[in-house]
């Protein structure tokens, strides 16, 4: 009997750890399946949490693009730029976004520069200058009601002094603390055209008679930038004598410095004198004889000369009756006529 309990003791025991390690295995089944769906629940949270996070990261990048792009330029209405038919530009050393807060500000400064009764002044574009913190700043003119036109002197006065900002013979004043110095200023657009007379000192009463015009395919700020070697190369061509000086007025029919081409109108006047009938005559010969030579500019700085004519004072002379010869003075005294006014060269 002793032996038969025994093995009916340990066929339990047996029995026993089976069980124990059914029971165990099926409880670590069930452990691994529940943590799985944890892992598998976690993994999707996650997912979706991360998309969510991404969606709005762009957002907010999208929606931080069109901010700057309006802090990094400025265009008024398409309205205001058709009504103003004066325009100018000039830059200042400033960012547009620190620009764009203060535009009324500096119409003010604009208007208490070069503003004429029944007008206003409105900025029409500030755009980031291809240099580092410069702008480049574009206003207009407008009428004062707009639906009336400006009166003619107004406009000349406003003219005039817009040509003297182009020539550096007046300075914009702006609030410096606020704006700095403007710099580079051009005329964009004028009603009836600009004429600019380059590095002249003589008064616009002074200037002698035209006698002759052409026209280049230059702007009249190429003009300027060449004007010294423009007028070196027209004495050659023209063949004038060391007392002789060549004077010159430019004109561009928009009214803008910037575009092309350009009117040259030219006068030729003797330190001794008024010039004599027959000197006059070989100035007219040697203009009309000078269209392939180009007036004597040069084809690379001035392109090709087109459209020369004389005054009809200047083509007169051509067709003059030479006078009857008298006993003849000095060389010199050939080509002039007495004493006359005098007036500074170009």
């Amino acid at each position: 009997m002793g032996k038969v309990e025994q093995q009916l003791h340990l066929q339990q025991q047996i029995q026993g750890n089976r069980t124990r390690r059914t029971d165990s295995t099926i409880f670590c089944e069930r452990c691994s399946m529940g943590l799985s769906r944890i892992g598998r629940e976690c993994s999707f949270k996650c997912v979706v949490v991360l998309i969510l996070s991404v969606s709005l990261f762009l957002s907010a990048i999208f929606w931080a693009f069109p901010l700057h792009s309006t802090q990094s330029e400025f265009d008024a209405k398409d309205a205001i730029k058709l009504s103003a038919t004066v325009q100018a530009y000039f830059r200042l050393q400033k960012p547009v976004s620190v620009l764009v807060p203060r535009i009324a500000r500096l119409e003010y400064d604009i208007y208490g520069e070069i503003g004429v009764p029944f007008t206003k002044v409105a900025i029409l574009s500030m755009h980031r200058a291809s240099t580092s913190n410069w702008t480049n700043v574009v206003f207009g003119v407008l009428s004062d009601p707009i639906d009336v036109s400006i009166n003619s002197v107004f406009l000349s006065v406003l003219r005039s002094s817009l040509i003297e900002l182009f020539l550096q013979q007046s300075n914009l004043s702006l609030t410096t603390s606020i704006f700095g110095q403007p710099s580079s200023f051009e005329i964009l657009k004028f009603p009836g055209g600009i004429t600019v007379i380059p590095e002249q000192s003589a008064s616009f009463w002074r200037i002698p008679q035209i006698l002759f015009n052409f026209t280049l395919p230059n702007s009249i700020y190429e003009i300027k930038e060449n004007f010294v070697e423009l007028k070196e190369q027209l004495k050659l061509g023209l063949h004038l004598r060391p007392y002789e000086n060549v004077y010159v007025q430019v004109t561009n029919k928009n009214g803008s410095t910037r575009d092309l081409p350009v009117t040259v109108q030219a006068s030729v006047m003797s330190d001794l004198g008024s010039l004599l009938p027959q000197r006059l005559k070989q100035l007219a010969q040697t203009i009309t004889g000078s269209p392939a030579k180009n007036l004597g500019l040069s084809n690379s700085v001035f392109g090709k000369v087109k459209e020369i004519s004389l005054s009809s004072y200047l083509d007169r002379t051509l067709h003059a009756t030479p006078p009857t010869p008298s006993p003849a003075p000095s060389p010199e005294q050939n080509d002039y006529a007495g004493p006359s006014i005098s007036f500074s060269a170009i």
